[in-house]
């Protein structure tokens, strides 16, 4: 039993990790702007997205990283991100294609609709 029961902890601990476990070296940016040297990227889904856009950013969501990231001209990149876990899925994810995330700018939605009922 003792067992079974570590092989599950063994299974979801990576996962966690992954997940909650800040990136070191990223730093919250307050201005998310562009210059030349470095490249925005949106890692929000389209609703978060285009309910509180960037104007010069490159948009692409998180499940799509894997293969759109040729889309990212530079290698310095900025990330827009809701939440801390996207923040850190996405940073690792970039920096696993040779990406240097520089900073994050993290974006909430402050505005919703009320429900008509």
């Amino acid at each position: 039993m003792f067992i079974l029961l570590g092989v599950i902890v063994l299974l979801i601990l990576p996962m966690l990790y992954k997940r909650y476990v800040p990136v070191g070296g990223t730093e919250e940016i307050q201005e998310c702007h562009n210059n030349e040297n470095v490249s925005l990227v949106d890692v929000r889904d389209f609703h978060e997205a285009s309910r509180n856009p960037v104007s010069s950013a490159v948009h692409i969501p998180l499940p799509y990283l894997a293969r759109q990231h040729n889309e990212i001209s530079k290698k310095e990149v900025i990330v827009i991100v809701s939440d801390k876990v996207l923040l850190n899925l996405s940073v690792r994810q970039l920096k696993k294609y040779g990406f240097d995330v520089k900073g994050y700018c993290c974006k909430k939605n402050t505005i919703y609709s009320p429900l008509s009922v």
